[in-house]
């Protein structure tokens, strides 16, 4: 780490964010390095031993920042200068840690001293630059490929091929795609992934297709990937029926669907209310011995939640458990939001603490739905300091809790508590909606304070806000029904 110091460069952690650029005398400095350094057997076998344990930490998941980078100096001292490959593998776990410009410029020094890149080094580089949102850069990189001698791989161009997309550059894409198939270089079942993923994103399903089934008179396989892709691709596209009429070819044709596939399947179904169907995919991938994930389950119970099923919910909560599989906060919002509609708020409350000892913690959607389970139930003051305890553990409230507690305080006649909330709504960031202004002049309304409902109901307007077809003018001033 401290040659890296010496060569001008400034760490903040594995984001790294902002690098000094290397000092013009950095070529300089590294020109020893090309010398030839006489070495004995044992001082190479030691050199070689050091690679293969730099390789181990890099495979291991377990190498931190400050290590790789010990690593990354320790190799740059050694004379003769160890292969391009210990220092690949110690950038590639860089990537991974997201330290994007720190690669960058460990590659130019690593250049600078002579060490010659390889078809690796290269294409982590222009995925380096692709994730910085650099492209362009990363065909810059491409251009060193044909200097250096080497043919871009298919990893390479599906690294910049999935780069364009990132950067919404689909007729780019489609350019490089086509110029990789008409001049003969090298492509995979991953660079077709790529395109093919872009597309469906772009909501172009039926492309993707053709473009798989041009793949196979390439004589190119599609993996369960490819199709996973198209299926959602179709669910996206409101396209059901063509969505299970692949599934059945992939089955046709013995490539094995996998746990992404039955959960999109699964998800898809359910979206378009037909959970028997989604029920039936769950048993068939049981019995296929495909282990259904945490989101597959909660999908399954969001369902039989939202059918008011609750017995067969819990049941299947504890069919996960059994599984292995560890309910999370969506599993658990889905069960209390429907405890809480059928006006089991005890049995929500319940829930709510276990998933807290589980060391869940809830999310603004989980809070918003207790909060106004507990107002309906007159149980404001809990409800408040519910709102409270979601402040204090940083999770920052949408429109909804603020509206729920409006309201709870407006029934029981509370309009100085109510207005304060809505103060600090507004003082929040947030802009009160047709909702939050309806519920406060109700309030003022009700209990005969109409001056201020008429000034409310002004400002209202001066906002632009207009009731919508659920909410009533009485007197000029409106009221939700």
């Amino acid at each position: 780490m401290a040659m890296l110091r010496r060569m001008g460069l400034l760490f903040y952690g594995p984001k790294v964010t902002n690098i000094a650029n290397l000092s013009t005398g950095l070529s300089c400095s590294v020109l020893h390095f090309r010398t030839k350094t006489k070495i004995t057997k044992e001082q190479r076998q030691q050199q070689i031993r050091f690679e293969y344990f730099v390789r181990d930490r890099c495979k291991s998941g377990t190498l931190g920042f400050d290590e790789a980078l010990s690593l990354f100096d320790r190799l740059f001292q050694m004379r003769p200068l160890p292969s391009i490959f210990p220092f690949t593998q110690i950038l590639v776990a860089l990537v991974r840690m997201e330290a994007y410009p720190l690669v960058c410029h460990m590659s130019k020094s690593m250049d600078l001293a002579g060490i010659k890149p390889d078809s690796v080094s290269l294409s982590n580089l222009i995925n380096c630059y692709c994730l910085m949102g650099r492209v362009d850069l990363g065909f810059a990189v491409l251009g060193n490929f044909l200097k250096s001698g080497l043919e871009p791989n298919a990893v390479a161009l599906s690294i910049l091929l999935r780069g364009l997309f990132m950067e919404g550059k689909i007729d780019q894409v489609m350019d490089l795609f086509t110029k990789i198939l008409e001049d003969g270089y090298p492509f995979d079942v991953v660079t077709y992934g790529v395109v093919v993923d872009g597309i469906c994103k772009t909501k172009n399903v039926n492309i993707a297709l053709r473009l798989m089934k041009e793949m196979e008179k390439k004589s190119l396989r599609p993996d369960v990937n490819l199709y996973n892709m198209i299926i959602h691709g179709y669910f996206e596209e409101s396209l059901v029926n063509e969505a299970l009429n692949l599934f059945e070819e992939m089955i046709g044709k013995r490539i094995v669907p996998d746990v992404v596939t039955y959960t999109s399947l699964i998800n898809g179904l359910c979206r378009f209310d037909r959970w028997k169907e989604a029920f039936s995919l769950f048993e068939d991938m049981l019995q296929k011995n495909v282990s259904p994930n945490v989101r597959t389950f909660s999908i399954l119970v969001d369902v039989l939640c939202k059918e008011g099923r609750m017995k067969e919910a819990f049941k299947l909560l504890e069919v996960m458990t059994e599984r292995g599989e560890n309910p999370n906060i969506v599993t658990y919002t889905s069960l209390i939001h429907a405890l809480c509609i059928s006006g089991q708020w005890k049995e929500a409350t319940g829930l709510f603490k276990e998933m807290a000892s589980r060391g869940i913690s809830p999310d603004v959607q989980t809070y918003s739905v207790l909060i106004d389970s507990l107002c309906k139930e007159g149980m404001i003051s809990i409800a408040h300091e519910m709102f409270k305890m979601m402040i204090e553990r940083c999770e920052e409230p949408d429109i909804v809790p603020y509206n729920s507690l409006m309201n709870g305080y407006c029934v029981q006649g509370k309009l100085k508590e109510a207005k304060e909330i809505f103060d600090s709504m507004v003082a929040s960031g947030h802009d009160p909606n047709i909702v939050s202004y309806s519920i406060l002049i109700n309030g003022y309304r009700n209990a005969s304070r109409m001056d201020e409902a008429v000034q409310l109901s002004k400002a209202m307007q001066c906002k632009g806000l207009t009731p919508s077809s659920n909410i009533t003018h009485i007197g000029g001033l409106c009221k939700v029904v």
